[in-house]
C-alpha cells in the first residue's frame, strides 16, 4: 500500500467519525424538538382546562350573587331571614375558599375577594366581616399584576377565611 492510499484511509475513517457523530447530534436534536412539541400539547391542554375552570367558576360567582339576594328578598317565614341569608353567606365564602390555591394569580384572587365582599354586603352581612374581607383585596392588590401570592399570605389568608366561616356559622 503507498503512503496515498494510507492517507486517503486515514482521512476517509475521520469523515465517518465525523458523520456518526453528526448523526447522534442530529438524534438527539430531533428526540428534544419531539419533547418540545409534546409538551406543548400538554400546555394547550392545561390551558384549555384552566378557561374550562375560569368558566364554571364565573358561573358560580353568578349563581352565588343571585342566592343571597332571594335569599333575603323572599324568605318564607321572619325567623326563616336570617338562617336562609347566613346559608347563603356561607355559600359564598366556600366558593372564595375553593379558589384560593397555590399559586394563586394576587390580582384575579382580589377581584374575587372583592366580589364575594361586595355579594356578602349585599345579602346584609355584617360591616365588620365586609371590612375585613376587603382588607384582603388591599393587600392582594400590592403585588404585581401576575405575582403569584406568597405562601405565608395564602396561609393568613386561609385562617381568615376559616374565621369568616365560624362567623357566619354562628350566626345561623
Amino acid at each position: 500500500m503507498s503512503e496515498h492510499d494510507t492517507y486517503v484511509r486515514a482521512k476517509l475513517a475521520e469523515i465517518s467519525t465525523s458523520l456518526e457523530r453528526l448523526a447522534d447530534t442530529l438524534n438527539r436534536m430531533i428526540e428534544v424538538v419531539s419533547r418540545i412539541g409534546e409538551i406543548q400539547d400538554t400546555v394547550a391542554q392545561i390551558s384549555n382546562a384552566v378557561a374550562t375552570n375560569n368558566k364554571r367558576l364565573e358561573e358560580v360567582l353568578q349563581g352565588t350573587r343571585r342566592t343571597p339576594a332571594g335569599a333575603v328578598s323572599a324568605p318564607s317565614s321572619a325567623a326563616a331571614e336570617p338562617r336562609s341569608a347566613a346559608s347563603a353567606l356561607q355559600a359564598v365564602l366556600d366558593t372564595l375558599d375553593s379558589q384560593i390555591r397555590e399559586g394563586a394569580i394576587a390580582s384575579d384572587l382580589a377581584l374575587k375577594i372583592n366580589e364575594a365582599a361586595e355579594t356578602l354586603e349585599q345579602g346584609g352581612s355584617g360591616g365588620a366581616l365586609v371590612v375585613r374581607i376587603q382588607r384582603w383585596t388591599r393587600i392582594l392588590r400590592t403585588y404585581n399584576r401576575i405575582d403569584p401570592i406568597s405562601a405565608n399570605d395564602l396561609k393568613k389568608l386561609r385562617d381568615d377565611l376559616r374565621d369568616w366561616q365560624r362567623e357566619i356559622a354562628k350566626a345561623r
